[in-house]
């Protein structure tokens, strides 16, 4: 860049920054994906990466939800596909948007299929060039086309096969172009999604560590312990989320079948990963009621996920009681042995919950 444009870089005083007015940023996807804000979902091949990406780009074109994600308007969407067939997305498409599968409710089909925009490789005559995102060409393009279209949402799918500059996906600075890229977006107001593999451990994405510094959210699609039949099947575990969450947040086991996607609590494939284990053994906590507010969750959904973690072997029965305990005796230790008013001093929780099956 050249230094007279350097030069004319904007600078802002604290007391400015302080008063300016900004526009607020909007909810595409709620909890998650809001204007302005990137996103990367990535997963092995097969688990259905694609299906998921397909069906949150038509949630969002049709103002629809995805199970308990939510779009509160039609918003554009460009898809951008690096390797699909265009048949194959058409086959994909008329799946996903049937009233059935619950996406979207028919009166929005319509605007849900005239808002999704799919520019795709295999749709193209054979030689033409196609998007690059290493090239700053493609960049150019993509930017003039989202300000022609009105677009809200960029999908890319996927980095790999839309990165043919890109030598070695390991190499940091090698990112850097990209990097630039996904941030001009961000300065349009525009939120991208971009789809990616996993590493050959399928326990993380591929590539630099580079990559997570420009993404707000990290969508990961693991193996589900217990497969089972279905378009597509896997455990979604958010490895980055800036802004507040809530359960939907939480790790959960999708699956996709005829009468559309259906969700159930899964913990992670360590279970001593599990946000309600690394509450428990940090004694901090000393019930499930603060274990529930300090993680966005109800105290039921707390109550599940320590059955499950007892089903696992990763606690004993009876342990989280013990720990309660524990926790109310440091504290009450911390006091001088004054009672602490705001809590019953026997440490058992209600019937109710010990009753809460999982």
């Amino acid at each position: 860049m050249p230094a007279k444009t350097l030069s004319k870089l904007r600078s802002t005083t604290a007391q400015e920054l302080l008063t300016r007015p900004f526009k607020p940023r909007q909810m595409l996807l709620d909890p998650w994906l809001r204007t302005e804000e990137t996103c990367i979902i990535w997963a092995a091949s097969g688990l259905g990466k694609t299906m998921l990406s397909l069906s949150i780009s038509l949630a969002i074109a049709g103002g629809g939800k995805l199970v308990d994600w939510s779009a509160e308007k039609p918003r554009r969407v460009l898809y951008i596909d690096g390797e699909m067939h265009a048949q194959d997305i058409r086959d994909r498409l008329e799946l996903l948007s049937r009233p059935k599968m619950g996406i979207l409710a028919r009166y929005q089909r319509k605007n849900a299929l005239e808002n999704l925009i799919f520019i795709a490789r295999q749709d193209q005559e054979v030689g033409a060039p196609f998007y690059d995102l290493t090239d700053e060409k493609t960049h150019r393009e993509i930017i003039s086309r989202v300000r022609k279209e009105d677009v809200q949402l960029v999908v890319l799918d996927n980095f790999t096969t839309l990165s043919e500059g890109l030598e070695d996906e390991n190499a940091a600075a090698a990112f850097k172009q990209v990097q630039g890229f996904l941030l001009e977006l961000k300065r349009l107001g525009v939120a991208t999604l971009l789809v990616h593999h996993a590493n050959k451990s399928g326990h993380d994405m591929r590539g630099s560590t580079a990559l997570e510094t420009t993404f707000e959210v990290i969508l990961g699609l693991k193996k589900p312990s217990v497969p089972k039949t279905g378009e597509a099947r896997f455990v979604a575990e958010f490895g980055k989320f800036r802004g507040k969450g809530d359960e939907r947040l939480q790790a959960r086991e999708w699956s996709l079948t005829e009468d559309g996607w259906s969700i159930t609590e899964a913990l992670p494939e360590d279970p001593k990963s599990d946000s309600v284990y690394k509450a428990l053994k940090s004694l901090r906590f000393k019930s499930m009621a603060e274990i529930a507010k300090e993680l966005g969750v109800n105290k039921s959904t707390v109550s599940r996920r320590i059955q499950r973690l007892i089903a696992h072997g990763a606690l004993k029965k009876d342990e989280h009681f013990e720990i309660f305990n524990m926790v109310r005796e440091i504290q009450r230790e911390e006091r001088g042995g004054l009672p602490d008013c705001g809590e019953p001093d026997h440490g058992t929780e209600t019937a109710g919950v010990l009753l809460e099956t999982f």
